[in-house]
């Protein structure tokens, strides 16, 4: 693709993510091509590749001859990412402050915590979703190990998306339990890193599924 090619398809991709984690697609919508060209005024080209960084963050599904279709939430989504979560991301965190204890700057884990604490304080419900999911991107990615930053890629959107779904969790147990976490990882100690992410992401565990189940039950869509 030129560089014109790949910047119109990431616009297009951050307008699809942002209105399918917002809601102005709906669980279970499909997003024709042709559809979703003439809304955003180009081609079918981009939008099919948007569509597939899209199912490669797990939030569009998408068969041959067949149209995209926004994901949906219910219990087994919810605790399978959390599952895979519990996974990657204490040993992130541990090997994350072990890189820092050998001299590694921490300035960007600082500056994303800074970023969470400004966007819960101007209370944009989006920005809190995205700014969490990329602290915790932060961390992994200040792990060093390429391969678990990029199994953790794959899964950032999904985090956003379910961030901002549950946004109504409360805001300062979760600023309070990041800042703790970072403090955590900066020290240095390998074993509290891990177990404060391990703390942390499994304390999110049942009150997600609790709103999630909440939302289930308001109506047939979120």
């Amino acid at each position: 693709m030129t560089d014109v090619d790949t910047s119109q398809t990431r616009r297009i991709y951050d307008e699809l993510r942002r209105d399918i984690i917002t809601g102005v697609f709906r669980e279970g919508e499909k997003l024709p091509e042709s559809r979703v060209a003439t809304m955003l005024g180009c081609s079918r080209l981009p939008v099919r590749e948007a569509l597939a960084l899209l199912e490669f963050d797990g939030i569009v599904s998408a068969r041959p001859r067949r149209s995209a279709v926004v994901r949906r939430w219910d219990r087994t989504a919810v605790e399978e990412l959390f599952d895979v979560r519990i996974g990657l991301e204490p040993l992130g965190a541990r090997l994350a402050a072990a890189r820092i204890r050998q001299g590694q700057d921490s300035t960007p884990l600082r500056a994303a915590l800074c970023g969470a604490r400004e966007a819960t304080a101007a209370g944009d419900r989006l920005r809190i979703a995205e700014s969490n999911a990329e602290l915790h991107g932060a961390i992994v990615e200040l792990s060093g190990n390429s391969l678990l930053t990029q199994l953790m890629r794959t899964i950032l959107a999904r985090m956003a998306w379910l961030f901002y779904l549950t946004a109504d969790r409360d805001t300062d147990v979760q600023r309070d339990e990041h800042a703790h976490l970072i403090e955590a990882i900066c020290s240095g100690d390998e074993r509290l890193a891990e177990y404060a992410m391990l703390s942390h992401t499994e304390a999110g565990r049942a009150p997600t599924l609790a709103l999630v189940t909440a939302l289930r039950h308001a109506g047939p869509e979120v």
